[in-house]
């Protein structure tokens, strides 16, 4: 995708906004971390970058491989072969899956090498300060009623969503845009729209219930439902914690809800390291908020 065709691309507060300027604006692109939850287009945008400045990119993953050997070998080789420059980039994506180790010996690659850097990062807290401050920091945040309204209107033109549709959507996908894309196209006519709207945020709220009135099973069967129908930890996270936010205090004190905010914190960092699935990641959150809930 072509950068200039990106949604947020002449919104200046958005990150797709922001690499544009820096894009125009700088003489010396520096190397670029790009911070937030999946599906808010970080990968997109590393593509769209190489595109814009006519670059080679080599495209790494974290989550394959966390360790430090390719860190080492492969991703020091590249980035210190000779013709290297600011035509070609290496893109790694989710860089706090690395250990910190592997982070380390990256910072050091960074300030050393002849390549162009773009890190993608779930949780920015879970790299080290060091790697942090080679980068400049670029923060995704969801996507607003605005921005989806464009979105559906590049996926079908005769799809004519209203302001007060498109808030429903980004209520219901966290304003995620693979979300957005996933309800449009399963979505023929305007009722199966609403429906599926519909049943995104019944899911939500019902999670949000059970966790307020101390319903495990039920919290964790619709936790269960929402990975399977695609969304990654992140996003049930994300979701969950803005409905029952919204719940305070008329259904939850303050208190209970600093106690969860505190379990909701530490799952959010633990999502990307953790060794199992999604059903055992799941299993282990509503363990831990039923143990507080008791405290």
């Amino acid at each position: 995708m072509k950068i200039e065709q990106m949604i947020g691309i002449d919104d200046p507060t958005h990150a797709v906004g922001h690499v544009k300027r820096i894009l125009e604006e700088s003489e010396e692109i520096p190397d670029l971390l790009f911070v937030g939850p999946p599906g808010l287009g970080k990968t997109t945008l590393a593509h769209a970058i190489a595109d814009y400045v006519n670059a080679e990119l080599h495209e790494f993953n974290a989550s394959d491989e966390r360790g430090i050997d390719m860190v080492r070998t492969r991703i020091k080789e590249l980035s210190t072969q000779r013709g290297w420059g600011e035509n070609r980039i290496i893109l790694l994506d989710e860089a706090d899956g690395l250990t910190k180790q592997a982070q380390d010996a990256l910072r050091r690659i960074i300030e050393t090498g002849q390549a162009w850097f773009i890190l993608t990062a779930n949780v920015e807290s879970n790299l080290i300060p060091a790697l942090r401050s080679r980068c400049n920091t670029i923060t995704f945040t969801p996507y607003n009623e605005e921005h989806i309204q464009q979105f559906i209107g590049m996926l079908d033109p005769s799809y004519d969503v209203d302001e007060e549709t498109a808030c429903r959507i980004q209520t219901a996908t966290g304003g995620d845009l693979r979300r957005v894309r996933n309800l449009i196209m399963s979505s023929s006519v305007r009722e199966d729209l609403d429906r599926a709207i519909g049943n995104e945020m019944n899911t939500i709220s019902q999670a949000a219930l059970s966790l307020i009135g101390g319903a495990w099973e039920d919290l964790r069967l619709e936790m269960q439902k929402l990975s399977w129908e695609g969304h990654d930890r992140f996003t049930i996270l994300r979701r969950l914690h803005d409905v029952v936010r919204e719940m305070v205090p008329d259904a939850m004190t303050a208190d209970d809800f600093y106690a969860y905010s505190s379990v909701w914190g530490d799952a959010v960092l633990s999502a990307h390291l953790w060794p199992l699935g999604d059903s055992g990641f799941i299993d282990w959150f509503v363990g831990k908020v039923a143990v507080t809930a008791r405290d």
